[in-house]
């Protein structure tokens, strides 16, 4: 493939534009308010329901536990006090769950210390009652008694209230509710906060700390739609600032500005209208990449078209010179960065999908506008007579420092491939050090104030935020009326509480299930004696129980189990969350539930499940588009240059800033998150744009007749600043995300930096060096050297 004889082609299709520009600029204003009006139908979420499938397992059995026993979602307000039997705490607590149940949609009851069924022993026997039914007593003996009383209660103590007496929860259960935890979080988590931070309860003698699957998850959008904000509106103004460093005319940064927004909002929009839904967490991704590029592939034509007007001073004719020069190139780069960004759909998880495809459409969107925009805008205006120091090559003084350098470089390619291999080598030592980890407070960083506040939470008795359930289901009904189904429930949960995860409150684990309930009610029906906090040995005593349970409280009971007595799970929460040992402790507790009910399904369910569901998706995803990138932009490397060696050669100096990537990520300590995961692959199909521009162009030198190393030095002279600009710009962008309190942009950003600026150091040393070593393209005629 002739490069002389593409950029003929690209030449036409300039002067075509020239004559056509308004029918072009008609068309191109039609389209962007045409998809522009799209974004006021824009929808994003932040949720991870949408990583699965409704055929995957996990989604399968959260579903059917959800239409069991309902929704796992709730409001839940830890209270922290130095007595939280005060009558003060006592009474905000009381208010508090009043006005939860009042003004919350979908509220169904609230459970709390002034809010609690115990059963309680009397002469027929027992009933369910509320210690605090009548009322927060004024007499401090008396509430000292409803505390004694409380705290004395097996099922309630280090679960409901801390045995200190300093912490306790507020609990409001939610009735069913439609459209997922995105409709919570936006129709029933504000309501909540508004009542939970009132002036109200505002207080020295208590504090409120609310959490709470779509509480946290209001939070978290909350933040990120913040940090998205402010990321975008910070990287746009860097954007200008560089557009006005580097080409220091209007038409110059009015040119990219207006491709960069049309591009954007018109992909944005179009999608809007497909129903597609975007993901809040990685949307800055693509517009701050959308921003960048559009950038950089301008600069590119702008840098060409001046260097070609300082020659000539003839303006149309400049124009159509850089396109015949900058369009193949340029082109070429596109479709590599398209092809890398689509390799996410590989990765098998929505998000990551949606980035991938989302971006890779703003990226070739923004090029359909940079390609028709600037050419047509720089060829008005008058020509102006040519400058004598710079007819013969166009160059200027920075432009004659890298043609220089570049041939420094081919005197020294030995030093710099063992230098380079030795890099490569020592970072990809690091790759194997990288850990996997979804832990999303882990990911925020406990510079975000909801997330500390959850932090200091953990730190105490109660406090948790991870759980959880193991459901055991039989085919048959009443099974569970069976006192040895129940006895291997118990034992099963006093196994869960013995792992590494489980939370323990002053010696007691934070395991639960329907058979506290049913101990609690034997005891209190054999006169409060300890010996019978057990599961009673007869069928027909512990039917019975049951029975009673559920005339007087089924609510309570058929929280637990199934109306059918066949379905019943044990809730298990945790102190932290760590992706390794979570999956140990998942494997082991359903390994044991399997041995002690053979007969019966097994499945565990919860947020940590679909957090280690997640992380075994990264690391598949994370191989499959990295994989997919590499091979894609491999072979079209291969086609383009019409050389296997040179395709090979190519991709040498792109594997680079991966590998440093991957070792700086290992021996840092930075985890692969859903965001982090974007990175490899992302910066293989930008660096490689480099790449094909000085390899693009260093073979175009040699069909002019130049020999390697001059092709090699003239090729650093005529497009070496533009590769350190188009680089700089990206950087900058991606530098504003290192100013963001959430630790996984920083750690983008960061790791963006580092990978995009040893890509161009690469492609300044490696890529040279290699070629002058191997001297590709054998099948041409090339100029011996002097």
């Amino acid at each position: 493939m002739q490069i002389s004889k593409l950029n003929k082609g690209f030449g036409k299709i300039g002067a075509f534009q020239i004559k056509n520009r308004w029918l072009f600029i008609i068309a191109l204003a039609l389209i962007t308010v045409l998809g522009s009006s799209g974004l006021r139908k824009l929808s994003l979420s932040g949720s991870e329901e949408s990583w699965f499938a409704d055929w995957e397992q996990v989604k399968i059995d959260s579903d059917h536990f959800e239409d069991i026993f309902g929704s796992e979602d709730s409001i839940m307000v830890l209270v922290e006090a130095d007595d939280v039997f005060a009558p003060e705490v006592l009474n905000a607590i009381k208010r508090l769950g009043e006005r939860l149940v009042a003004e919350v949609p979908y509220a169904d009851e609230v459970t709390s210390i002034t809010d609690l069924s115990i059963p309680i022993g009397n002469d027929e026997g027992f009933e369910i009652a509320n210690p605090f039914e009548d009322g927060i007593p004024t007499s401090l003996e008396e509430i000292q008694e409803k505390k004694d009383f409380i705290l004395g209660r097996n099922s309630v103590r280090n679960y409901l209230v801390s045995d200190d007496a300093k912490e306790t929860w507020v609990l409001l259960s939610l009735d069913p509710y439609e459209g997922g935890i995105d409709f919570a979080t936006e129709n029933i988590a504000p309501y909540a906060e508004e009542v939970i931070f009132s002036d109200e309860f505002t207080s020295d003698a208590y504090t409120f700390k609310p959490t709470g699957m779509s509480y946290s998850e209001m939070e978290e959008d909350k933040v990120t739609a913040k940090e998205c904000l402010l990321r975008v509106c910070s990287g746009f103004i860097v954007m200008i600032l560089c557009l006005a460093l580097f080409v220091r005319s209007v038409r110059g940064i009015i040119v990219p500005l207006i491709a960069t927004i049309g591009g954007i909002s018109s992909v944005l929009g179009f999608s809007a209208y497909l129903g597609i839904v975007g993901d809040s967490n990685l949307i800055t991704l693509p517009i701050l990449l959308g921003m960048a590029l559009s950038v950089g592939y301008s600069i590119h034509y702008i840098n060409s078209f001046r260097m070609f007007f300082r020659q000539s001073g003839k303006r149309k004719d400049s124009v159509i010179k850089a396109i015949e020069e900058t369009g193949w190139p340029i082109l070429f780069t596109v479709i590599t960065t398209v092809a890398s960004l689509i390799s996410f759909l590989f990765a098998g998880i929505g998000p990551i999908r949606w980035v991938g495809g989302i971006s890779a459409s703003i990226v070739l969107a923004v090029y359909i506008y940079v390609i028709i925009l600037i050419p047509i805008l720089l060829s008005f205006g008058k020509n102006k007579q040519p400058n004598p120091e710079q007819v013969k090559t166009g160059a200027t003084k920075i432009d004659m420092k890298f043609y220089r350098f570049g041939g420094k470089v081919l005197d020294h390619k030995i030093m710099v491939c063992i230098i380079s291999s030795a890099i490569m080598l020592i970072s990809a030592l690091g790759i194997f050090k990288i850990r996997v980890n979804m832990d999303y407070v882990e990911m925020m960083g406990n510079k975000i104030p909801y997330v500390a506040r959850t932090l200091s939470m953990l730190d105490g008795k109660l406090g948790s935020m991870y759980d959880y359930n193991i459901v055991i289901e039989y085919e048959d009904t009443d099974e569970f009326k069976n006192p040895e189904r129940m006895k291997k429930l118990e034992s099963l949960e006093q196994y869960a509480g013995t792992l590494s995860l489980t939370k323990i409150s002053s010696g007691t684990p934070r395991v639960q299930s329907v058979i506290r309930l049913i101990k609690e009610l034997y005891r209190t029906l054999n006169y409060d004696k300890e010996e019978f906090y057990s599961i009673p040995e007869e069928e027909d005593m512990l039917t019975q129980l049951m029975f009673l349970y559920e005339i007087s409280d089924s609510k309570s009971l058929f929280n637990w189990i199934d109306p059918d007595y066949k379905m019943a799970y044990i809730h298990t929460e945790l102190s932290k969350y760590d992706s390794n040992s979570i999956m140990s402790d998942l494997n082991n507790v359903k390994a044991r539930a399997i041995e002690l009910f053979p007969d019966a399904k097994v499945s565990i369910v919860g947020e940590v499940v679909n957090y280690a569901e997640m992380n075994g998706k990264l690391v598949k995803g994370e191989l499959k588009s990295f994989v997919g990138s590499f091979i894609i932009i491999a072979i079209l490397l291969m086609i383009a240059f019409a050389s296997i060696r040179t395709g090979l050669i190519g991709m040498i100096p792109n594997i680079a800033p991966v590998l440093i990537i991957g070792g700086i990520m290992g021996y840092c300590s930075f985890y692969l998150d859903m965001l982090t995961m974007t990175i490899m692959p992302m910066i293989l199909g930008i660096a490689v744009d480099d790449t094909i521009h000085f390899t693009n162009h260093i073979k175009f030198q040699l069909e002019k007749g130049y020999s390697f190393r001059e092709a090699i030095t003239v090729s650093f002279r005529e497009i070496g600043k533009t590769m350190g600009m188009t680089t700089f710009i990206l950087c900058a962008m991606f530098f504003m995300y290192t100013f963001s309190p959430m630790a996984c942009l920083y750690r983008v950003g960061l790791l963006a930096i580092l990978g995009l600026g040893s890509a161009l150091i690469a492609d300044y040393t490696i890529t040279p060096a290699l070629m002058y070593i191997v001297k590709p393209f054998s099948n041409m005629k090339i100029k011996e050297e002097d």
